[in-house]
């Protein structure tokens, strides 16, 4: 369930405010439950980068996020990163990774595991705009392919709403929900989220024959 970015994947990202430093490392993980109404999630807070992750969780988001891009439906990019700048495009800031919990939750950074079977997905957050709009956040989200129509997207949703006004931010804007990403839209509006803006014919995608607009959502974040 990709997100909403303004996307910049060349220039390091926005420095975040001082509020978002300070309260980033007090995080705790968050728990919740897949839409099965059984299967436990763990969602961790990653604040020292993606050296504090396991390589191979890494390599394995970088390439599910490639293979989102190559789609072509849901992101703006044409091309995938290297896993190099995507670990810096992706954990450089603030992110957080959801996982099926196992009995030893807690441990994200010990140990491999087959990401395949126990990674759901990540999504970052980070200001939307430099300086005194800082306070203003954005997110990008990923949902494994292996996870999708479990529930994750939303679990991931629900975790955005709970550590952007954690790390200080006051309103949440997703520059680009394609219009034809019904999926995206349902949780946005299940959320508490607004459309405030619309930009006309924004994007080539791979799954219109015509362009498509793109949805400008919005969000006081409490």
């Amino acid at each position: 369930m990709p997100g909403s970015i303004l996307e910049n994947t060349v220039d390091p990202p926005l420095p975040a405010p001082k509020a978002h430093l300070a309260n980033a490392p007090l995080l705790q993980p968050r728990r919740d439950t897949l839409k099965d109404g059984r299967r436990r999630v763990s969602l961790y807070p990653i604040t020292g980068g993606a050296n504090s992750l396991p390589p191979g969780l890494v390599r394995y988001l970088h390439a599910e996020f490639s293979a989102e891009i190559e789609r072509g439906c849901t992101y703006p990019m044409e091309q995938a990163m290297t896993l190099e700048r995507f670990r810096d495009y992706w954990f450089g800031t603030f992110a957080v990774v959801a996982l099926i919990e196992e009995e030893d939750a807690g441990k994200i950074g010990l140990h491999e595991r087959d990401w395949e079977k126990v990674c759901l997905g990540t999504f970052y957050i980070k200001p939307n705009y430099p300086g005194r709009c800082s306070h203003v956040c954005n997110a990008g989200f990923l949902t494994c392919a292996a996870a999708r129509g479990q529930g994750a997207g939303k679990v991931m949703g629900k975790a955005y709403l709970e550590y952007a006004p954690k790390l200080g931010y006051k309103y949440s804007v997703f520059n680009l929900v394609f219009a034809n990403n019904p999926a995206s839209i349902k949780i946005w509006d299940g959320l508490g989220f607004e459309v405030i803006g619309r930009v006309p014919a924004a994007a080539r995608l791979a799954n219109s024959e015509e362009m498509v607009d793109a949805l400008i959502y919005g969000r006081v974040l409490q």
